[in-house]
């Protein structure tokens, strides 16, 4: 027994023994102290935790961006509808870019690593960085589905647009509507519509306005679906010469409008959600447009459109009078047209004009040209292409391949990482080619005479003329007189190659005739037109009186023959 050590509890007697309140506050104490000793353990271990770890920068990134941008925004650097419409557009290159970063945090971090005598530490995101990117994401979602119409190309099906949410307000009512005023000669026309599209025809021959309505109106019931088409009647006013019609804004209502007017009544068009389509008028047209697309064709007048929403399309075709665009859009389609177009703003999607006997000019943050006629048809989308035209052609762009084919007169193109290839139609003009990074190819005719320049700078050059190559293994470049001289050629690139070629090319056709232009009928003629209006209405009426004395005197017979009939029986 006395190999054995003593208990692990202490001996019984004083005073632990006779204590039982001792005992327990001893217990208490040493519980107390277990859990002090655990918590300290517990700090330790967490401190030693943050130590290893280290914050990403891309939070600290991420909201220096966003305060430039909103600042930018507050000084009047920055309109926001740009910065909206470009986010909506390229917001994925927030999770890009975001990615990138934490590559090259992981990379640094894997280097630092290697070295034994530097402390071990690995990366954390936090969690109120990845809230600010879920909700970037999620605003980059939202105005995608706004700009695309509202419906989200990410989310198949996912759609946001008005009539989904007037959906929450009941179901769909329909009704119609039709108007007619008389309008006075010459008066002009203006027509503000909230929501809704907006067609409008210059074919009225009776110098009246003619307006059809189509409502649609989400309620819950048919009581309050009539009170609220009601309320969505048009109103039309006259002040100084002009008529004008207004629709109310409604929630959860639209009014499509389809008016007809004299062709020669001037029109001013405001629409806020809805497309707008004109057509037959010879009067110039504003038209105001903040989400919907705008078709205009057979006009004789002017034409002033703003485009306010990067979603919207632009298109005209027809038209002798002079064509100006302003503003944020999507595609733009141009044919057939007489007078000079200007064209200024961003438009994300394709543009395609054909057929332009008046000059044109065309600006955007990303490009810039001028030229004086197209004959053929003018693309530009990823890149830009044209053909068959007539300078002085001006462009300068960047980052697209530039394809310039049978252009006649002067021509000057600055470019960047990307391709220039001109085919010069005669005559000849002067030309000018500025490219970085990027090859150019020339096509002169094979009888022109010119004096050219050309440089490249780790490039080749080559030419079909037998000048000369001189220079070294990183600058060559070629220069002389071919023929008689004339025209001079400028050619200029880097890291890339010049090639001058010669080819038979016919030359453009002579300047198309423009369409007749309208003129006042005389008085006489007037008068015999409205002699010849006034008789066919007489001869209606007569007509109609006539249709009505025969359908009363049928309607006679038939009668005596029914009681004829009942009095045999």
């Amino acid at each position: 027994m006395g190999n054995y050590p003593p208990p692990p509890y202490p001996p019984p007697g004083p005073p632990y023994g006779g204590d039982w309140k001792y005992q327990r506050q001893v217990l208490k104490d040493q519980a107390r102290a277990h859990r002090d000793m655990a918590k300290a353990q517990r700090d330790a271990y967490r401190n030693q935790i943050r130590g290893f770890r280290r914050s990403s920068i891309l939070g600290p990134i991420l909201l220096i961006s966003v305060g430039i941008l909103f600042l930018l925004v507050q000084t009047g650097h920055l309109a926001s509808q740009h910065l909206w419409d470009w986010y909506s557009r390229f917001w994925p290159l927030l999770l890009v870019g975001a990615g990138i970063l934490l590559l090259l945090e992981w990379g640094f971090d894997q280097y630092m690593q290697s070295d034994p005598t530097h402390p071990p530490y690995r990366r954390r995101l936090g969690g109120g960085v990845f809230t600010l990117l879920l909700l970037l994401i999620f605003s980059g979602v939202i105005f995608s589905g706004i700009r695309d119409g509202g419906h989200s190309k990410i989310f198949n099906g996912f759609s946001i647009n008005q009539d989904n949410m007037d959906e929450f307000l009941g179901d769909k009512h329909e009704s119609d509507q039709s108007i007619s005023q008389a309008m006075a000669p010459g008066a002009g026309f203006s027509v503000d519509n909230p929501r809704g599209d907006v067609t409008i025809t210059g074919t009225s021959d009776d110098n009246q306005i003619h307006i059809a309505v189509h409502k649609e109106v989400y309620t819950s019931s048919d009581s309050e679906a009539a009170t609220k088409a009601q309320r969505l009647s048009p109103t039309l006013t006259t002040n100084g010469g002009t008529t004008s019609l207004s629709i109310p804004t409604l929630d959860g209502a639209r009014a499509d409008l389809t008016i007809t007017l004299p062709a020669t009544a001037a029109t001013t068009i405001m629409a806020n959600h809805g497309d707008v389509r004109v057509s037959s008028l010879k009067a110039p047209i504003t038209v105001t447009a903040n989400h919907g697309d705008i078709e205009l064709s057979a006009i004789t007048g002017t034409i002033t459109t703003h485009i306010n929403n990067g979603d919207s399309s632009f298109s005209a075709h027809s038209v002798t009078g002079a064509i100006s665009i302003e503003g944020h859009g999507r595609d733009t389609t141009l044919s057939d047209l007489s007078g000079p177009v200007t064209i200024s703003g961003d438009f994300f999607g394709t543009s395609h004009f054909e057929h332009i006997r008046g000059p044109i000019k065309f600006h955007t943050s990303r490009t810039d040209f001028q030229l004086a006629r197209l004959d053929g048809d003018l693309d530009i989308e990823s890149d830009i292409s044209i053909s068959e035209a007539v300078g002085p052609l001006t462009l300068t762009t960047g980052n697209r391949n530039v394809t310039l084919d049978r252009i006649a007169g002067d021509i000057s193109v600055t470019n960047r990482n990307g391709s220039v290839d001109v085919t010069g139609a005669p005559p000849l003009g002067s030309i000018s080619i500025q490219n970085r990074n990027g090859s150019v190819d020339l096509t002169v005719p094979e009888q022109a005479s010119f004096t050219v320049q050309a440089d490249t700078t780790n490039g080749d050059v080559d030419n079909d003329f037998s000048l000369a190559t001189e220079g070294s293994d990183t600058h060559k470049s070629f220069s002389g007189t071919v023929g008689k001289g004339g025209p001079t050629l400028r050619i200029t690139t880097t890291q890339a190659d010049i090639s001058l070629k010669k080819a038979s090319i016919l030359p453009l056709p002579p300047t198309p005739p423009a369409p007749p232009k309208l003129t006042e009928l005389p008085s006489n003629v007037h008068q015999s037109i409205e002699d010849a209006k006034a008789a066919a209405r007489d001869g209606a009426r007569q007509a109609r009186e006539a249709a009505a004395e025969v359908k009363k005197e049928a309607k006679e017979a038939a009668d005596e023959a029914r009681k004829e009939a009942k009095d045999k029986q």
